[in-house]
């Protein structure tokens, strides 16, 4: 028997445990990350309540900060002790969704997290095939450990934006002010938007979100959200709008509150089986763009490191909940009640 570290498991839906499993060891070509830190994530809750599927008895976990423990046999580039994060779309490279740039809907694509062991532990194994497609990243000694784990979201973040070709100077709508909404506002104004609207039924978010630098806050439960944000916008509608909650209404909400020629991302995931019942001709006649985004490209990820880099986004603010792995069941419960944002775990508390 090896020697043994501490890591948290999924077990199926409802059934996460922190169990003593067997500490990687490097073989050729592979690398062993001692964790530093790891964000909890949407998809992460979504796989615990069955919403999202991942293999049973893998390592959750896909948000890191690490530094290199242990190098196999024939790795290049790196050094024990090395500082880095990991892209964790791991794609085929050749199909047509991965030739177009779009690895996240690569039919053969895997996960760090879903298909191969996460950062939820102690150590993480990082396979030959994604060192070698140069997943792995080298972080800068400026940017914290606590900033570094939010390097996946930023770079969904990013993503979500260019995916709505924002214009310098256009009116974003951004609805649900949970810690990757409140993450995307922040990339949308380095990005150079005009007025931000942050819609959300949770007055706690809402005043976090205007502390944050949204321009104008709407709560759904003080009228309708389409005609605050026409009073705001002079009638008019935003120019863009971004669904950051898994919600029928609040994909119907910003449908209603874009102006015509208007664009719409889906960028947060619902739960299966969602129906959401709307009328077509405000896409129609009023010529809305409807468009979705996970994830990010390998591009995008380097782009996050040097925005941390450089401080044009500031993410201190974003994680309010910090805990040691062994008490990753109550982040995970703490995290599902919707207190506070971020919440990260620290295997060396």
């Amino acid at each position: 028997m090896g020697e043994k570290m501490l890591a948290l498991v999924f077990h199926g839906p409802g059934n996460l445990k922190l169990d003593d499993v067997e500490k990687p060891q490097a073989r050729p070509g592979e690398l062993i990350v001692e964790v530093k830190a790891a964000g909890i994530c949407a998809s992460d809750l979504r796989v615990f309540k069955g919403e999202r599927s991942a293999k049973e008895g893998i390592i959750l976990g896909h948000e890191v900060i690490g530094t290199i423990a242990e190098m196999g046999f024939g790795v290049d580039g790196f050094h024990e002790g090395d500082r880095v994060t990991l892209y964790p779309v791991v794609s085929c490279g050749l199909c047509f969704f991965c030739r177009e740039g779009y690895p996240s809907i690569c039919p053969d694509k895997r996960l760090f997290g879903f298909e191969y062991d996460g950062a939820f532990a102690d150590y993480m194994r990082i396979p030959k095939e994604v060192v070698g497609r140069g997943n792995v990243l080298k972080v800068p000694e400026t940017i914290s450990d606590e900033e570094a784990a939010l390097t996946e979201p930023l770079a969904c973040s990013i993503n979500g934006i260019e995916t709505l070709k924002l214009q310098v100077g256009e009116t974003l709508l951004i609805v649900g002010a949970g810690p990757m909404g409140l993450l995307t506002m922040k990339v949308a104004r380095a990005s150079g938007a005009g007025r931000i609207i942050v819609s959300e039924l949770r007055k706690d978010r809402l005043d976090v979100a205007r502390a944050m630098g949204a321009d104008v806050v709407v709560n759904p439960k003080d009228g309708d959200v389409a005609s605050m944000v026409k009073e705001e916008t002079d009638g008019l509608g935003a120019d863009a709008a971004l669904v950051s909650i898994g919600s029928p209404a609040a994909a119907l909400d910003a449908l209603r509150a874009i102006r015509k020629g208007g664009r719409i991302n889906f960028f947060a995931g619902f739960p299966p089986a969602t129906v959401i019942a709307l009328d077509p001709n405000l896409i129609h006649y009023g010529l809305v763009t409807i468009t979705a985004s996970q994830n990010s490209t390998l591009t995008q990820f380097r782009r996050a490191l040097t925005l941390m880099e450089t401080h044009r986004v500031e993410l201190k603010d974003i994680v309010t909940h910090r805990y040691p792995l062994k008490d990753a069941l109550k982040a995970f419960e703490g995290r599902l009640s919707l207190e506070g944002l971020k919440y990260e775990l620290f295997p060396r508390f």
